[in-house]
């Protein structure tokens, strides 16, 4: 926050001398700070600063830019980020293992990545994907087939103290798995988003709602859901926008989605392809970041599924 100017004469005051004979006029009049309309400037122009949106919304994605240092000749997918997106969290293939949870970190915003290293603590011989934490870090959803759940994958949780700490205290989320495929899990507060074949339409985009010690049992979201495939839902912190995957259009890849809607309590708007991000080949929207400027995606468009960021102007 910036600080207000004192004014020109304030400081000498407790030395005993008037602003006239620090001004140098003999009539006994305190003159105006001449400092004061400058702070006044800098401190309106310091609350339009903050009020300037970090990007137009209006505006498409530019072109994704791939995250090179997180990419190998596996497949990584579902980067989840930090709110201040200096931690990352991702998904990659390792060879007779299937999928496993790695986290990263970067001293700034603009800077790289680097640090690559599992999440030990949530390893087991089978498949470990879709983490997502709260934004304190200290609770995380993630899918997994391993034993212990109801069906093929189940939702699952884990704890901790700190956000540098391990996670422990592992188990399934109650009342959100089923004995049907659950997956896709991304959590906002007050609520946690996941995909389920559980219905008659393939796999779908259901909703659960944070109550106290957990999860209501997920609800299918009518205005999201198609015949085909629908899946890996991005939703901003309000609610108000959800991106997400999908089979319906003519190129049968999954494509990049979005719907929108005026209050959290409102039905979404009918679902519209992102056409900046048409075209790319298989796109999986992974994070959206807190100002809705930047979307993190993986994309099988170079062969294995690597890992991108559009960014809006």
């Amino acid at each position: 926050m910036r600080r207000r100017a004192l004014a020109v004469c304030g400081g000498f005051l407790s030395l005993g001398m008037g602003c006239a004979d620090i001004l140098g006029i003999d009539d006994g009049i305190p003159r105006t700070d001449a400092a004061a309309p400058d702070a006044a400037a800098d401190a309106t122009s310091d609350v339009a600063d903050a009020a300037k949106p970090a990007c137009d919304l209006t505006r498409p994605f530019g072109a994704p830019v791939a995250i090179t240092e997180l990419d190998t000749m596996a497949a990584e997918q579902h980067a989840r980020l930090s709110p201040d997106e200096l931690d990352v969290t991702f998904q990659r293939t390792v060879v007779d293992a299937g999928w496993d949870l790695f986290h990263a970190s970067r001293a700034s915003a603009t800077s790289t990545f680097a640090g690559v290293a599992p999440i030990t603590e949530l390893d087991t011989p089978y498949d470990e994907s879709d983490l997502t934490e709260s934004p304190d870090g200290l609770r995380a959803y993630f899918a997994s087939d391993r034993p212990g759940g109801l069906g093929g994958y189940d939702i699952w949780q884990a704890s901790r103290d700190a956000a540098a700490a391990p996670f422990e205290l592992i188990a399934p989320v109650g009342n959100v798995s089923s004995t049907s495929t659950d997956h896709d899990s991304y959590y906002v507060p007050g609520a946690l988003y996941l995909v389920s074949d559980r219905g008659t339409g393939g796999d779908d985009i259901y909703r659960a709602s944070e109550q106290s010690g957990g999860f209501a049992a997920p609800l299918l979201v009518v205005e999201l859901a198609s015949p085909v495939a629908d899946g890996y839902p991005v939703v901003t912190t309000d609610e108000l926008t959800i991106y997400f995957a999908s089979t319906r259009g003519d190129a049968g890849a999954f494509e990049v989605y979005v719907a929108t809607r005026a209050t959290s309590a409102a039905p979404w708007s009918t679902p519209a392809l992102v056409p900046e991000l048409e075209g790319f080949g298989n796109a999986l929207p992974g994070w959206i970041s807190p100002d809705g400027c930047r979307l993190y995606l993986s994309s099988d468009k170079s062969g294995n599924f690597d890992l991108y960021v559009a960014t809006k102007p």
